[in-house]
Order: structure tokens, then sequence, then C-alpha cells
């Protein structure tokens, strides 16, 4: 396999291109025209100031590649496959005649344009750090402004963001065991959400280019994997503000036999890429054979035309939300409902939302910008707000981000009352239309007791108002219109269900909760009509139906999207799951919350998760630190749970956690112990989603009984495989048979013949 390889921004020279220029004088004639300057002026003269700059690098980079691609073919012949580095994935689009050489220098020059404009921006290097150390920092010093953005080697990552807090970042980074911080003469944020202005308006030019089907395979920056014919317009404008993930590129070509010696990087320079490939075969070595087969035992099927509605649950709801149907897929956490979920769902009209659960601010942004690029501009998808209670700093953050990219729903989930970030989200979408009062920002509140319904259906608490009032972070008129609107736009019920669940009954829930909502009607006159859901146990069509009679206007469900082809987890998760039952599923202590005897409901088949986990916190409430814990049971734990000491976990947590946690920690032995406990749930979540084969025993799955329920139902049909699931296709047919057995059930209650 022979590859040729574009370096990025960083790579130009003066003197660059001199003898290319002399041996292709048109191409050189019509760049000149494009740009209005003369190119060859630029890189052999500069000034070096001159050609430093993002509008003038980047379409110098990319004319000296595209013509010594020529120059390399004519010699050696054409590559296999190519790929390139941010900027030098345009030249690679070039040599595989995606774009000819005039429109894909119009799209560097416009591009090299909008990022220039960027200001106050800056970038650093970080050598040593792997990205969940990186990651890490990040979370553990709320560091909002401060993304990964080139992801170059496992253990050699850019980071990118706001320059000052990039700057001060250093010594968070230095103590965690960075090698090398290193901060880049950069102007701008590239790579990050702080690119999305650009990011529109590049959007916008691109209407304009024509993307032709590659010759040879193109690996994309945005997905490491080769770009589809059909989706190379839309992720080019994803990259502006996606991380480039070259380190995973390279794995994925090196799984796929490439040699070192096979890899020609294309410039006119010292090679700044290709050095990389031996650094990332030390560090990580070509991805896992059984990644390349699972991706390539299933093509991703094409999106469903979007079909008519299905007769069933609440038309209001569904014209409310922007729906064909009165369905949604409540959100997994880490990225489980993932982008591919998200978007099927809202390409088939129905409602899907992003499990930002426990993920960076960087990749909840990626994910948003990806999921609207795959979406036509009026389909609905929603974001989840989940509730942090320890870390209200987080919501804030969350909040942030979605009033920055404009998303329209979140579904709010395990508050217990309404906060001051919820309440910020609330207030932004608010307007005055006649005597009605609208939400363009709408919330889906998931709640399971009739109190914490009360909350949603009542207006912002008084006090958060004035709070946000004496911050300035809400004007007089949203204080106002706040006063005259419930907090939820929709409320769903959520019974017995996977992950965290009070394990009510729908029975006696729904009912309870329906009142509160009628009750509540009649406080807002100027506000529109309030929904009531139902999701916890629905995987068959019986569930369903149940739900809909006690009064559910639409259909939330969970547990069976998580082992479709398009949900984020490990194929070993997956296979867990397809061969789940009704009774194979157990509460466990909650990691986040364990020690308020907070319960998730996970898969117990095969699994020691829930009696480790029930284990710790015992030994959580028995003994008052680590120290206290006696010889044997101390050795026990280490070996069969943690598989290392704990005072190895506290090493590691000391490199992560600020100084006032560190301190805290300290002074409060109880408190430490927790925080090692926890490096338990949080390894217990992270192993099943990348499918670790060796501690799956401990693999902690949050699912409900609905799975084995939904197993059961599809047992010898088509669907019976989770291969051939889709998370749209399972919705449509949920609605479908629901729709059909209420017909015949109503008959024969009615004494008529079905």
């Amino acid at each position: 396999m022979k590859a040729f390889l574009y370096p990025g921004q960083g790579a130009q020279r003066l003197g660059m291109g001199a003898e290319l220029f002399k041996q292709f004088p048109d191409l050189v004639a019509q760049a000149d025209a494009v740009l209005d300057y003369s190119i060859a002026e630029l890189c052999l003269n500069g000034p070096i100031e001159r050609l430093t700059r993002t509008n003038f690098t980047q379409p110098a980079l990319y004319v000296v590649s595209a013509l010594k691609t020529l120059q390399q073919v004519a010699e050696s012949g054409p590559p296999d496959m190519v790929l390139g580095h941010s900027v030098g994935e345009y030249a690679a689009l070039f040599a595989a005649g995606v774009v000819d050489f005039q429109s894909g220098l119009r799209l560097v020059h416009k591009r090299g344009q909008l990022m220039d404009q960027a200001e106050g921006g800056g970038m650093a290097a970080i050598i040593g750090l792997e990205a969940e150390q990186i990651e890490a920092v990040i979370q553990a010093n709320g560091l909002a402004d401060v993304f990964a953005a080139n992801y170059n080697t496992p253990r050699q990552i850019v980071l990118s963001g706001r320059r000052d807090a990039i700057v001060a970042a250093e010594p968070l980074f230095r103590q965690a065991g960075a090698s090398h911080y290193v901060v880049l003469q950069v102007g701008g944020a590239f790579h990050t959400p702080f690119m999305a202005q650009a990011q529109r308006d590049f959007a916008a030019f691109v209407a304009d280019i024509t993307f032709a089907a590659p010759r040879i395979p193109v690996i994309a920056n945005v997905t490491a994997r080769p770009h589809a014919a059909d989706t190379i317009r839309q992720r080019m404008v994803e990259q502006i503000t996606a991380p480039v993930r070259w380190s995973e590129s390279i794995r994925w070509l090196l799984a796929k036999g490439l040699r070192f010696e096979d890899c020609t990087e294309i410039g006119d320079g010292p090679p700044v890429v290709k050095p990389m490939i031996r650094r990332i075969q030390a560090e990580a070595g070509p991805l896992d054979a059984a990644i390349l087969a699972a991706e390539e035992a299933v093509p991703p099927p094409p999106p469903a035309p979007r079909p008519q509605r299905i007769p069933i649950g609440s038309a209001a709801f569904c014209a409310d939300f922007g729906l064909s149907q009165a369905y949604v897929a409540g959100a997994m956490y880490q990225g489980v409902s993932s982008v591919t979920l998200v978007a099927r769902l809202a390409q088939a009209g129905m409602l899907g939302f992003f499990g930002a659960g426990g993920l960076p601010m960087a990749e909840v942004a990626a994910a948003i910008t990806n999921i609207r690029a795959q979406i036509p501009e009026d389909a609905p998808f929603g974001v989840n707000f989940i509730a942090h209670v320890n870390h209200p700093h987080l919501e804030d953050q969350l909040t942030d981000l979605l009033l920055q990219q404009g998303v329209r729903v979140v579904e709010a989930s395990a508050f217990m009352e309404v906060t001051p970030a919820l309440v910020r989200y609330r207030a932004a979408g608010l307007s005055e239309d006649g005597n009605r009062i609208r939400a363009a920002n709408r919330v889906m509140a998931k709640v399971s007791r009739p109190d914490v319904a009360e909350q949603f259906l009542s207006p912002a608490p008084e006090r958060v108002i004035t709070k946000l009032l004496e911050a300035g972070s809400l004007t007089l008129t949203q204080a106002e219109l706040l006063r005259q609107v419930p907090m939820a736009d929709a409320i769903t019920v959520e019974s017995d269900s996977g992950g965290h669940t009070d394990q009510g009954m729908p029975f006696t829930l729904i009912p309870a909760i329906l009142r509160v909502r009628d009750q509540a009607a009649d406080r807002f006159p100027r506000f529109g009509r309030i929904h009531v859901g139902a999701g916890g146990g629905i995987g068959t069509p019986e569930a369903a139906a149940a739900v809909l009679v006690l009064g559910a206007e639409y259909l939330v469900t969970g547990s069976i999207n998580q082992c479709t082809v398009e949900a984020g987890t490990s194929d070993l998760v997956k296979d867990m799951l397809a061969g789940a039952a009704v009774h194979d599923t157990a509460y466990a202590p909650s990691g986040e919350m364990f020690e308020l005897g907070s319960k998730v409901q996970v898969l117990k088949k095969g699994l020691f998760f829930p009696a480790r986990a029930d284990k710790l916190v015992a030994l959580y409430r028995q003994y008052d630190s680590l120290d206290a814990i006696d010889p044997a049971t101390r050795r026990q734990i280490e070996d069969r749970t943690f598989h290392r000491p704990l005072a190895a976990i506290w090493d590691e947590l000391r490199n992560r956690l600020s100084p006032e946690e560190i301190a805290r920690a300290e002074r409060m032995p109880k408190h430490k112990m927790a925080l090692v406990f926890r490096r338990y749930f949080k390894d217990s979540s992270r192993w099943a989603l990348t499918g670790d084969a060796d501690h799956k025993v401990d693999f902690q799955i949050h699912c409900g009984p609905a799975m084995g329920a939904f197993n059961q139902w599809v047992a010898g049909t088509p669907l019976e495989p989770w291969r051939t699931r889709h998370v749209d296709e399972i919705g449509l047919k949920l609605l479908a048979e629901t729709a059909q057995m209420l017909h015949r059930r109503f008959a024969e209650l009615a004494g008529e013949r079905a």
C-alpha cells in the first residue's frame, strides 16, 4: 500500500515550491488569478510574517502540495491512499480527484480567510500525556475554554482555545506529568467550538463547490476513516471545529497493512507528519483487528425516507416538537446515544437526545456540529442536560455551549430541584407573541416522583431568578417571562428503567403526574399545553400500549436502543445485551452518588460488577478511612476488584484532582475513600464502552428489563441479531405494532371482532 501524506499549517517555509513553480507555470497562473496575488512571490520572498498568517499560509501550502503531487505521480505513479493533516486534507482531496486544482484552492483560500479572522485564540503542544489524561485535567479543573484539537500521536496532543486560558493551563498539565508544554504562535482557536462562526460561513461557501467521488480512498480528519462520497462536503465543514484525529487515522492504516517505507510526505521541506508514524507505532501500534472486522462486517445502511405519521400518541406533541412520530429515544451517557443514533432518528421524524453526560464539552460541541451536518435543517434533535449536584460548574458550561450552538431541546435528567443553569437555558428562549409566551428553548424533564414533576410544572424558583438577576445573567424581561411559564414543556414519567431509577411503577406514577399536570395547566394561561410521556420498561407493543392507555402522549425508549448498530458502545456489550432475559438485571450503587444511597439498574448476567460495587459501598459505610480496612479485605479488593494497590489509585488521582480537592481528601479520609472507590465505577463503565475483554466481568452496563422483553419479542425474526437492529426501524416497528394491538384490544373490549 502506497500512501501520500500531506502536512498542515506549520510546514510552510520561505523558498518552498521554487522548482515546482517553474515546472507548472499554467497552474501557477491559475492560482494567481484565484488569489489575486503572486503565489510564487509569497512563497519565495515572503516576508515570513506574511507567509505565516493563516489566510496566506493555507493557500500557499495547498498550491505547493498540489504541484508536488503532480510531480510525484509523474515520477513514481499514483498512491493507493491519501491523507492530510488539517488544511493538508484539501491537497489529499485534490490528489484523489475529489476537487480540481482551482476548486480546491478556492476552498482553502476562503477557509484561510475565515479562520484568520478569529482572534484571541491560542494553541499549545503537549508531550507525555495521553488523551484520557488530558481530558481528566480539563474536567477536574473546569477548563471550559481549553480543548484537545489535534491528536497527532497517542502522547503528542495539541490543545486549542482562548489564548490566556491556554497559557494559564500550563502548570496544570505539567503537574499531571506533561514533559513538554509549548505554546504555539497562532492566533486562532482552530478545531474547537470557537470556530463556529467560521464554520457557518464556510458551510454557505462550499454549497457552490462540486465534490466528485474519490478515485482513491481519502482518510477524513473528522472520522479517521475513508471519506464516503456523499458526505465529503459536510465532513469538510465539520473539520473546522472538530479535532484532527491523525493518530487514529495512522493506526487504522497500520492495521490495513501500511508500512513506514510505503509512505511519502508530499511537501517541499523537512518531513513533518511522516515521523509521527514511528511514534504512533511505538506508543500504540495499529488498531485492534477486531475493531476493523466489526466495522467491515456491517456497512452503514442508507438513511430511511421520513415516513408518514403512525396514528398513535399525541398529534399536538408531534406538532409542538416538530416530529412525525410521538416517539423519543432517551439519552444514554458518554455518547452511547451517539451522533449516528440521534441523526438517524431525526431523519425518520423521531426525537433522539445525544448522551452528553460524562463527556468533555469539546466532544459535545463536535457532536452537535456533526448531528447538524447529517440531518435536514428543520429536523428535530436534542442534547441530554444531566444534573451535577456536586459540580454545578459543569451545568453552567453545558448551558453556555447549548446557547452558543443554538440547541433548542434538552432532556433534563437526574434533577431533584431546578438549578440556575437550567433556568438560564430556559430564559434565553422566551419571547412574547401577542398574548402568548413562546419558549424557543424546550425542556423535556425526566422525572420519577410527583414532587419533582411539580417543580418542573411550576415557574422557575423566585430565589433562583433573584440570584441570576443580581449576577447579570438575566434581563428584567426574561425574569418576568419566567414567572409566567412552567420550567418544562414536557414531562417524561420514568418508571423502572436502566441506569438511575426510583423503581417506580407506571400504573401509579403516570396517573399521579397527569393530575399534577392538569392542576398546573390553569396557572399558565399564556402558555401552551404541557405534555406527559412515559419511559422505562418499554420494549414491547404490550408495554407501549399500556402506558398510552394510562394517558401518556408519547413513548420514550432507552435500554433497547443500546443494542443497535448506531449505539456508541462496544460490540462486546451489544453481544451481552442481545442475550439478556427479563430477569438478567440487578440494582447496584450509583458511582456518582453512592454516598447518598443512589442506585442504578444494570445487567447482571455473567458479571461481577453488581456484587463488587455493593461490597465497596458496604466497606465505605463500615470504615472511616482506607487505612482502617483490615489487611485481608484490602488485599482482596486490590487483587479482585481494582487489580492494583489502592495507594497507586490515589497517586493517579492526585495528578488529576485540583489542589482544593486533594486538600479536602487529606482532611477528610472518608471523602478520600469515596474518591478511590469511585475509580472502580468509572473504570467499569470505560471497560464496557471500549469493550475491554480482559475486564469483561467488571462491565457496568446500564440496562432495564425492557431489554430482555424486547429480545423475547423479536426472537426468531430478522431483528434477533443486534447487527440488524437500527434505532429508527425499531421505533417504527414498535409504534406500528402498538397501534395494531390497541385496535384489536379496543375492538375486543367493545365486543367486536378484531
